[in-house]
């Protein structure tokens, strides 16, 4: 059953308002129906929750206020809305996601990354305030020193067990209209990380990132925000991004095709066809998105398991971030290098620090971490077991004292979920906050328990 939000566009506050008179509590958990494509990555499909509830008009920008550098946005607002409004008046937030639809409320209840992670941390560290819909229907404001502030700590990682972030304000950060990125290419591992280690000093310096592929071909992008470039690469129609720092030592994109340089081909997923490079160059501009690939991908699936039935190809997802402390960086590459077969496909990497520790994502504040990326479909080993890469992947990482992200699924049982995710405060804050059991735990929600 579909819970509906019938809400006249009154504002925020007229929003708020009707939501809370209208809300009618009931039996059974509840989950948010997004009109957004979901960039939740579960391995097998969780089931239908006994009712949905649809926050969709909460989704507009609500104040820039340029002296404060803060930004106050409806938790359902896109990133793509959110730089459109914000990118004009010279300001961006301080992390913004590489997928256009990925919302403000879901990249902070989740852990949102980016190539700014090096200086500010994730998307949520840049969370100042937040109006939270309660499972229970009550909605509390919560801030770092509030009477909520439990609540605060706690909502990156809850990915919405503990509410729905219905407005957010948000920090800034000043920005140009264009980025120059610098391209270099390293031989080793080790080489690649110093000098990936050593652009997070530099004060110049506005964005790092790197790919890398198993053939050890390491690849360094540095980036500054610029008034003016000498020309402008084109990474919607002509250039798929990860073959352009492949072949380019310079690269000069406007700043927001370059904050969502990866959302035209969904990183590296669309395949390389002749009907595909037609598609690239022609297709309309509201088809050249990771929202409209995913639901393609999803369509074209379905369709194909009704004609001939579902079966077992050997081709699975591998869509993983993970997190070490800097200090075993290079073990981590240089197992997935070992271990892990893209056929191609890059790895994807980029360093964090981050200011302060969320209560569910027990990182070190101020301590830095390497994050590497996968983002594709991979081929399963002859004879290995469903997902053997996401399970060696994920014992890698714990074993170098890192840690994953949950917006993909987990094999870990419960006992070592919450020991890594700091199971009994969650505990506390699922009773304060959820006592009646409204909304699913987050190990129900993010385990694959099949």
């Amino acid at each position: 059953m579909m819970i509906r939000s019938s809400l006249e566009n009154t504002g925020y506050a007229g929003k708020k308002n009707q939501l809370a008179d209208s809300w009618r509590d009931g039996a059974g958990q509840i989950r948010l129906a997004k009109s957004t494509i979901s960039n939740l990555f579960r391995y097998t499909g969780r089931g239908a929750a006994a009712r949905s509830l649809s926050l969709g008009a909460f989704n507009e920008v609500i104040a820039l206020d340029a002296e404060r550098r803060t930004l106050d946005v409806e938790g359902l607002a896109t990133f793509e809305t959110i730089v459109n409004h914000c990118l004009p008046q010279g300001f961006l937030p301080l992390v913004v996601p590489e997928l256009k639809h990925i919302t403000v409320g879901g990249a902070t209840v989740g852990i949102g990354i980016e190539s700014t992670c090096f200086r500010h941390g994730f998307v949520h560290d840049g969370l100042l305030e937040a109006d939270v819909l309660l499972p229970g229907g009550r909605i509390v404001t919560c801030s770092a020193d509030n009477e909520h502030s439990d609540l605060f700590h706690a909502l990156p990682n809850s990915y919405g067990t503990l509410g729905y972030i219905l407005r957010a304000k948000i920090a800034l950060a000043e920005a140009l209209p264009y980025v120059h990125l610098r391209v270099s290419r390293f031989d080793d591992a080790r080489s690649y990380l110093g000098a990936m280690r050593a652009a997070t000093d530099a004060a110049d310096i506005d964005f790092v990132e790197g790919l890398f592929f198993e053939d050890r071909r390491f690849y360094l992008m540095l980036g500054r925000f610029s008034r003016e470039v000498p020309q402008v690469d084109d990474v919607l129609r002509k250039n798929i991004f990860y073959k352009l720092v492949q072949a380019r030592s310079d690269i000069f994109l406007r700043t927001p095709d370059y904050i969502f340089r990866y959302d035209p081909e969904w990183f590296w997923n669309i395949p390389e066809s002749p009907f595909h490079t037609i598609f690239r160059r022609y297709a309309p501009r509201q088809f050249r998105n990771s929202s409209f690939y995913t639901k393609y991908s999803a369509r074209k699936k379905q369709f194909v398991e009704a004609i001939v039935g579902a079966r077992d190809t050997g081709i699975e997802p591998l869509i993983q971030d993970w997190e070490v402390p800097w200090q075993n960086a290079e073990a981590l590459v240089d197992f997935c290098l070992e271990n892990v077969s893209l056929d191609g496909l890059p790895w994807a990497a980029l360093p964090i620090r981050s200011p302060r520790q969320p209560t569910l994502y027990p990182i070190e504040a101020g301590e830095l971490y390497f994050n590497l990326g996968c983002y594709c479909q991979v081929r399963r080993p002859e004879g290995k077991a469903p997902y053997h890469y996401t399970r060696i992947m994920d014992r890698e990482c714990f074993d170098l004292g890192g840690i994953k992200m949950l917006y993909s699924s987990t094999f870990l049982d419960e006992t070592q979920f919450n020991a890594r995710f700091n199971g009994p405060a969650y505990r506390v804050l699922k009773d304060k906050y959820d006592p009646d059991g409204k909304a699913p735990t987050l190990y129900s929600k993010v385990a694959h328990t099949a």
